[in-house]
């Protein structure tokens, strides 16, 4: 699945990311499933669209943080799943 992705008002209109004033307007994503020996991978990949210079910095400069965040996220989607056995 490819998508891309932004903050909007109430009115749907395109706006700043809330936590900093040089976050990329839009970002691609493309998230894949892929099989390893029986079991499903999810890959997650995004990168600025049409982004100045400043907001791809901005963008590198928190990579990072949103790759741990995100890798958090999924351990406790991990957890909980297998708590429901």
């Amino acid at each position: 699945m490819t998508y891309i992705r932004s903050f909007s008002d109430e009115q749907g209109n395109t706006v700043r990311a809330p936590f900093s004033v040089s976050w990329p307007l839009e970002m691609m994503n493309i998230v894949t499933l892929e099989d390893d020996e029986g079991k499903t991978v999810l890959k997650l990949k995004g990168w600025p669209v049409n982004a100045s210079a400043e907001e791809q910095e901005t963008y590198k400069g928190m990579a990072p943080k949103l790759q741990q965040d995100l890798e958090g996220t999924f351990d406790k989607l991990a957890d909980y799943l297998v708590s429901l056995n």
